[in-house]
């Protein structure tokens, strides 16, 4: 929004950056102006304007592609037609701010006020709104932010970083995971189950694996400007519009063709976690009564992955073997546990 003594300060050749700035804060489609009431606003701002002046000037601004509208008469009535968002898309960003687990409240507000200036002043309140969301000490909060902007950086300009990889113990505290220093290659950031992780290449043993890192648990994050960063190759090779869907719980591996057999109404969660990228067949080996279908996917096998297939009820692994073994293996850990209990 341009200033009132700014503009003021301007002299004639503010006129038109004064007209603009009524429209922007003033109007919008449900809140037109006449040009009497345009008139006044300027008169308030310092600038008495004829309508024959404030006409040539809304043609000036829509040779410079701003969208005036105006209604035909002797009553007309003005408004800007176009922002840099609408009201809608506007909406959708302050939901995700507001229910966003690492921003705190402070920062969040002051983001939801200045995202309304770009709304008129009667839509403002249209973006006051209550998402849940959780809630998270402000200071950790600060911390997160501080962390982006540092592994940003290293991406940015190409260089490993070393930082200290925390874990939480029984009493409720964050303390180191390792007495060493984790060294590693930074190329992305990854939004995942609404928290950020670090997507890193890791030189173990001469050899270049990929690695993900809660950036929550990290700290006393450095740049190694000395160094190159290392991983293109690998970094090649990943698909980013499956990478995320397919990593429960961002752990990493190789991702597999997963089978099951599972009943018709659980094509629809494979889909919202996997996408439509999956196939469904008749199972041959079905019984005739049997509602059973075949349902194959790509996944990187995990612990989380066999606890959500879990959790879905009547699902039967069927392959790989490996991932079948591990699912018979977990089921029968946890039988145990319970018949101990018996």
């Amino acid at each position: 929004m341009i200033l009132k003594g700014a503009i003021a300060m301007a002299g004639k050749t503010g006129n038109i950056l004064a007209l603009y700035d009524v429209l922007y804060r003033r109007t919008d489609e449900d809140h037109p102006l006449t040009m009497r009431e345009i008139q006044d606003e300027m008169v308030e701002m310092g600038y008495n304007c004829s309508e024959d002046t404030i006409l040539r000037h809304m043609r000036l601004l829509r040779e410079w592609h701003v969208e005036v509208e105006g209604s035909m008469g002797r009553n007309a009535k003005y408004y800007l037609g176009s922002r840099l968002l609408k009201k809608e898309e506007l909406k959708l960003i302050v939901d995700a701010i507001n229910a966003s687990n690492f921003i705190g409240r402070e920062i969040a507000d002051e983001m939801v006020q200045k995202l309304k200036k770009l709304l008129s002043e009667n839509q403002r309140d249209y973006l006051d709104r209550n998402v849940l969301g959780m809630v998270n000490n402000k200071t950790e909060n600060q911390k997160i932010l501080d962390n982006v902007d540092k592994i940003q950086e290293a991406c940015d300009k190409k260089v490993p970083i070393s930082f200290t990889y925390m874990k939480w113990n029984k009493d409720l505290e964050l303390v180191p995971k390792s007495n060493k220093a984790e060294v590693v290659n930074p190329w992305s950031l990854i939004w995942a189950d609404d928290r950020y992780y670090l997507y890193a290449i890791k030189n173990k043993c001469g050899k270049l694996v990929e690695r993900h890192y809660r950036v929550d648990k990290m700290t006393d994050i450095k740049l190694l400007k000395d160094q190159t960063r290392e991983g293109m190759v690998k970094v090649r090779e990943i698909c980013p519009n499956t990478y995320v869907s397919r990593r429960m719980g961002m752990f990493t591996g190789d991702e597999r063709k997963i089978t099951v057999a599972a009943s018709e109404e659980m094509v629809g969660p494979i889909i919202d976690q996997f996408g439509k990228n999956i196939k469904v067949c008749a199972n041959p080996d079905k019984t005739d009564k049997s509602n059973e279908f075949l349902i194959e996917f790509y996944a990187v096998p995990s612990i989380i992955l066999l606890g959500w297939l879990v959790g879905l009820g009547e699902i039967e692994v069927i392959g790989p073997k490996e991932v079948k073994e591990d699912m018979i293996s977990l089921l029968k850990k946890t039988s145990a546990k319970y018949d101990r209990q018996g």
